[in-house]
């Protein structure tokens, strides 16, 4: 029996090491399968070009070059080049070939040259996983042929393995740096990404691949930005955040979306692995596109106001089928849910022709302060400002990206039909007036903000909110800075293919002699625009140059241009409107830093602008404008004769009626709105409302724009009977999210 016990003992401790080591030889071989589905890709020289046969006689016996000591360039040059060679058997001795580059590389990464962001951790590191890449498989047939070799090949991948972990923690050591933050979070991620999971690969350490994993497993968490945190990633709304030094920058249209596609890399390269990605991280990239990324694009065209440092690069940042492509390869690869999936395909197919690709849908994102309503015929993207976020960025010194991106978030409104309205026209454009914003016209260059960092709001107050069809988003603009010191209440209203904005008590420095202008829109001229200002009709032909300045606007006035119409309302002071048909040149360079060594960088537009002028000693100016695009000009005479009732447009609330029984209003403060003869409106706190009457019910949407309040109570009376509830506020990382609800009168 004592004998019988022992062989089954033996014959599970013999399974169990046979599992073990069938356990860890399966390992190993997913680690080559990773290998294989990165080797031969970013074979490419960056910074410096120099011919295999030349690098190759500067070569010393210790590593080291004689023409110089360790740069980066030299990795991304001509030690890459020798890979790329030895990739192609363009180099006749690849035995020769091989060994100057096991040489070359143990110096280099002996004798690091100093730690500079982000050419280091990005482009270099990419550069050497690369190279390692490409010579594994000689390596190790190499380091069979002796100890010494065994040695030296040990040391090279040891090497490059401790560079990659050198690369991830920005020259410092762990105990230093906090990885869940800052450089280390999002597409700064992404960057590294490639070439950390191929070094791991090579490292032929399971734990390596490990840290690399974790590494991935912390970004997909949703994170929340508070005006004390400003954390990189996905945030509860939608919403992709990065670079937030002055309060938090939406990104998808950049950082996020070079996240997607190197988490896809990597995901398709560790399928079937116990590194591949869980069914809740699918689901989360699915969230990607069903919750964000599908507003940001409009008939292949990103909104500038959300580009970040990338809206004035010649390019406008274009969608070219990436999210088609992203999509399928999570359709065919993921593990997603059969609703997000249907979704999915529903996206990819409206995107089978990214000239027209849309999404019918109107949205607001609570965490960025950011509306977007799209049609078929037409897009609004309305970013406001606010102590919690802030515009576009620009880099920090005179070589800047993005230069003129201080304005970029006071209310932009991007406003589309066809896409291409302002490809052309930013080399014209007027850069403090962007369409949408409210700000003064002084002269000169504007200020840099270097990671959004100067270009955060005062307010407290700013939020929005949608009911899938209608759109509302109102902000208590307050900058004070050097160069501006400005104030207004804006609000902005968007229903079928149409946007209302009003404004009011708008109030600057009286120091300041400049004018203040709210800017309707600025794009390229095509055709001709015609105009009925004060009862004065008129039309400017194509290619004519003429500059109109009205005067007060005292009934309501048209514009139409490039199959948008524009109405100008009369309000208490509305202002005068400057209407600008003209040539403009302008210098790339002074647009953005990328362009500042090239030459012939000048170029001209014709441009079309439409202004309002408050002047330059308003005090609590007003105005009210709409736009329609996507018409022709007898439409837009037929609006005139039903036009959107506004209500209210002062220190309180700023409200409209569009249709009937519907109503949007925003209460900067308590107060009572008397909706029609019938009804009225109150509120106890600053408050968002979308109402709809459908029979004796009332539909509300409601939202705390100030992102702190507990509760509010709304009430509706009728000639003397009224109901009244109280609204809970969402709380925690819903924060500023609409909520709905119903009475009963």
């Amino acid at each position: 029996m004592k004998q019988t016990i022992n062989i089954c003992t033996l014959i599970v401790l013999g399974l169990l090491f046979s599992t073990t080591v069938f356990s860890q030889t399966s390992d190993i071989n997913k680690l080559d399968k990773i290998r294989k589905n990165l080797e031969g890709k970013n074979l490419f020289t960056r910074w410096e070009k120099m011919d295999t046969k030349k690098a190759l006689s500067l070569l010393q016996e210790n590593g080291s070059f004689s023409d110089q000591k360790p740069d980066k360039k030299q990795m991304t040059g001509r030690i890459m080049q020798w890979a790329i060679d030895y990739h192609q058997g363009s180099y006749s001795n690849k035995e020769e070939l091989r060994m100057a580059i096991y040489k070359a590389l143990q110096y280099w990464l002996d004798h690091r040259p100093k730690y500079q962001f982000p050419s280091i951790p990005f482009e270099t590191l990419r550069a050497a996983a690369a190279i390692e890449l490409i010579i594994y498989e000689d390596m190790m047939r190499d380091r069979q042929i002796s100890a010494v070799k065994e040695k030296q090949i040990g040391k090279l991948i040891q090497s490059i393995t401790e560079f990659s972990h050198w690369c991830w923690y920005n020259g410092k050591s762990p105990s230093v740096f906090d990885k869940n933050r800052g450089h280390n979070r999002g597409g700064n991620v992404g960057y590294r990404l490639w070439a950390m999971t191929a070094i791991a690969s090579c490292s032929k350490d399971e734990k390596e691949m490990d840290w690399v994993h974790q590494i991935v497993k912390e970004q997909f968490p949703r994170v929340l930005n508070t005006t004390t945190d400003l954390p990189t990633g996905f945030t509860p709304d939608g919403s992709w955040i990065q670079h937030n030094a002055g309060g938090a920058q939406n990104y998808w249209i950049g950082y996020g979306v070079h996240w997607i596609n190197h988490v896809l890399t990597y995901a398709k390269a560790t399928n079937k692995s116990k590194w591949e990605l869980t069914p809740k991280e699918w689901n989360t990239l699915a969230d990607y596109y069903l919750d964000g990324i599908q507003w940001y694009y409009y008939k292949n065209h990103g909104a500038l106001n959300i580009a970040g440092r990338h809206n004035a690069l010649k390019q406008a940042p274009l969608d070219e089928g990436s999210i088609r492509k992203d999509v399928l390869k999570i359709l065919k690869n993921g593990h997603v849910n059969t609703i997000k999936t249907e979704a999915l395909k529903a996206l990819f197919k409206r995107h089978q022709d990214k000239q027209f690709a849309y999404i019918d849908s109107t949205k607001y994102f609570w965490n960025t302060d950011l509306l977007i309503h799209s049609t078929p015929k037409a897009y609004f993207a309305i970013k406001m400002l606010s102590n919690r976020s802030t515009g576009c960025e620009t880099s920090e010194n005179e070589r800047a990206h993005g230069k003129n991106n201080f304005l970029s978030g006071d209310g932009s409104t991007i406003i589309y039909s066809t896409g291409k309205e302002y490809d052309k026209a930013r080399i014209g454009w007027n850069w403090r007036a962007w369409p949408g914003i409210t700000a003064i016209q002084k002269t000169g260059k504007l200020p840099l903000s270097p990671w959004g960092r100067e270009s955060i709001s005062l307010n407290q107050f700013a939020g929005g909110l949608s009911t899938g069809e209608q759109g509302l988003a109102a902000f208590q603009y307050d900058r004070k800075s050097s160069y501006v010191n400005l104030k207004a209440n804006k609000a902005y209203f968007t229903f079928d293919n149409k946007m209302l904005a009003l404004g009011n008590s708008i109030d600057k420095n009286q120091a300041d002699p400049f004018d203040v202008w709210t800017t309707i829109n600025q794009t390229e001229r095509k055709g001709d625009i015609h105009y009925y200002i004060n009862g004065n009709k008129g039309k400017i032909k194509a290619g004519k140059t003429k500059n109109l300045e009205s005067k007060k606007i005292i009934k309501p006035s048209w514009i139409y241009h490039d199959n948008t119409g524009y109405i100008i309302l009369p309000s208490k002071t509305t202002g005068k409107i400057k209407l600008f048909a003209e040539e403009r040149t302008g210098d790339w360079s002074d647009l953005d830093g990328r362009y500042a060594n090239k030459k012939n960088q000048i170029e001209s537009a014709s441009i079309f602008q439409l202004s309002l002028s408050h002047g330059s000693e308003l005090v609590d100016a007003d105005y009210a404008y709409m736009v329609i695009p996507g018409i022709n000009i007898k439409t837009l005479q037929n609006t005139l004769k039903k036009l959107p009732i506004i209500i209210q447009n002062n220190k309180m609330a700023q409200a409209i009626q569009y249709d009937t029984d519907s109503y949007m209003i925003v209460f900067y403060k308590a107060g009572e709105v008397t909706l029609n003869s019938t009804y009225k409106l109150t509120v106890n706190k600053p408050s968002i409302i979308h109402l709809k009457k459908k029979m004796n019910t009332w539909q509300i949407c409601i939202s705390d724009p100030l992102h702190k309040q507990e509760k509010a109570k709304i009430g509706i009376s009728k000639k003397g009977h009224s109901k009244t509830c109280t609204i809970l506020f969402p709380t925690g990382i819903n924060k500023g999210k609409s909520i709905e609800s119903t009475l009963n009168l």
